[in-house]
């Protein structure tokens, strides 16, 4: 049944790699809803590189109710900070009750692309900061995140299982509809062959397919190879390399294919859709003897819920009761 969660947020103002420093910290208690048989308290800390300042550079920490059983890292949307994150969606909440502490970190601000060296390189950081400060587990370390950091999620994973790396290797990790190959997603972004271009699309394609040339120097139509060593997975390497790494992780892509939202509400068809590289992504993990790779179809599920709208690509779509019982049986 629906009980009350009483939610203890503390505002700490340090500097990331300054975790010794003096804190400061104001204790607020607020109301919440979460479905479970018995109330909970979330104690949230908010840790600024500038007091206060929640546009950039900071991240949010959950504190588990009991001991610390394992470590989630939640990474945010493009476009989205941690605040909004707290707002879509729950998994949060779950880890909390199961034993988890989660991060959900600002590496930039909601310009942060997640994909490329220097963007990797901030994570690696953080991540290596936060399990110092804690002192945390290396067994039960989770990572997954929304769109562009359900990419960031397998890119640091697969970077994570590759020979003599010195990455904490999660046990398992997930994508809430990630574009994981990015050849595909930009040339749908560039595509002139659809019978036309909603308003919303034709900006973010026209933005992200800028930021590409601007961030890489290149693009996946004029240098598809080159991002074969980006993508999580590209159809177009035969070979599949990059996700050989992922042969022995357990795994999950939460993905809402409601193609008639999208004719309807971005005017295109299935390879336009994230899920197009989740279904060929889980296929060939699956053959390559990977039993622990799943597609979870969420269809009609995605719901924004700050603007009360319809929409598949949303952190709705994953269950995070449901989620965290998947990560308990590793």
């Amino acid at each position: 049944m629906r009980t009350l969660v009483y939610i203890s947020i503390i505002l700490t103002f340090a500097a990331w790699n300054k975790s010794e420093s003096k804190q400061h910290s104001v204790t607020k208690t607020t109301l919440g809803n979460l479905a479970s048989d018995s109330s909970s308290r979330l104690n949230i800390i908010y840790t600024f590189d500038t007091p206060n300042d929640t546009t950039n550079n900071f991240y949010v920490t959950i504190l588990p109710e009991r001991q610390i059983k394992g470590t989630l890292i939640l990474l945010s949307g493009f476009g989205e900070l941690p605040t909004r994150t707290l707002i879509e969606t729950d998994i949060y909440k779950y880890a909390s009750q199961a034993g988890y502490i989660t991060f959900i970190p600002a590496l930039g601000d909601w310009s942060f692309f997640y994909c490329d060296d220097v963007s990797h390189q901030k994570l690696n950081q953080f991540i290596d900061t936060v399990f110092k400060k804690y002192n945390l587990p290396t067994k039960h370390f989770f990572i997954g995140g929304h769109s562009f950091g359900g990419v960031a999620a397998f890119q640091y994973t697969e970077q994570a299982y590759r020979p003599n790396s010195k990455l904490r290797r999660p046990a398992g990790v997930f994508g809430c509809d990630p574009p994981l190959d990015l050849e595909r997603m930009y040339i749908s972004m560039t595509t002139t062959d659809r019978p036309k271009k909603h308003p919303i699309s034709q900006n973010e394609d026209n933005y992200i397919a800028n930021l590409f040339q601007e961030i890489f120097k290149t693009n996946p139509r004029d240098n598809p190879k080159y991002f074969w060593k980006v993508s999580p997975f590209s159809r177009s390497d035969t070979s599949h390399s990059a996700i050989k790494l992922l042969v022995n992780v357990p795994l999950r892509v939460y993905n809402d294919p409601d193609i008639n939202w999208y004719i309807d509400n971005r005017y295109v068809d299935y390879k336009d859709m994230n899920v197009f590289d989740s279904a060929a992504m889980i296929n060939w993990l699956k053959s390559m003897g990977n039993d622990k790779a799943e597609l979870i179809n969420c269809l009609g599920k995605g719901h924004r819920i700050k603007e009360n709208i319809r929409h598949p690509h949303s952190w709705s779509i994953v269950d995070g009761k449901e989620l965290i019982d998947w990560m308990n049986k590793y």
